[in-house]
């Protein structure tokens, strides 16, 4: 046996656009990668320390999600236009613009492969509330080579019993 045992192990990723139904965004390029900055103000100004920082004070985090698709399929086309629901559709009637992403939101959920090392580190991560992060040039290239979908998703914070949180993990 070594001395450390790393965790290294793959997770299926299941989008559920709106409530509509999970479905499987199928294999990706190199898994989801979990972005996470914490935010905060910082007290480094003051007459008697001059530019020292002295205190930061908490102000929240701020969390994506990003992967690369690696399969064109109508589950990762569509989630590019999260407004609506389709590919290419900006918006409907149910979903106008200026609709609040909380309104009708997406879920993300990873689940671990049996038998790896990260098959309980965590098992299942849940990010109940997310959208397409609206500050990323998303693009599809249509070529001769294999079709990839980027997507970018930003976790919006959901409250329950005082406690916010970005996701949930068993």
């Amino acid at each position: 046996m070594g001395i450390t045992a790393p965790i290294a192990g793959a997770y299926t990723g299941t989008l559920n656009p709106a409530g509509a139904g999970a479905t499987a965004l199928n294999y990706t390029r190199q898994g989801f990668n979990l972005n996470f900055t914490q935010k905060g103000e910082k007290l480094e100004e003051s007459d008697l320390f001059g530019m020292t920082l002295i205190e930061v004070v908490g102000r929240g985090s701020q969390m994506t999600i990003d992967c690369i698709c690696k399969v064109y399929a109508a589950i990762t086309r569509d989630a590019l236009f999260p407004w609506a629901g389709a590919f290419g559709r900006v918006y409907n009637a149910a979903l106008p613009i200026a609709g609040l992403a909380s309104v009708a939101p997406d879920a993300l959920i990873f689940t671990s492969v049996a038998n790896t090392p990260a098959a309980s580190s965590p098992a299942t991560l849940t990010a109940p509330c997310v959208t397409l992060s609206p500050d990323n040039n998303l693009q599809i290239v249509l070529n001769s080579t294999i079709r990839e979908v980027p997507l970018r998703w930003d976790v919006i914070m959901t409250e329950t019993a005082a406690v916010g949180s970005l996701f949930t993990t068993t």
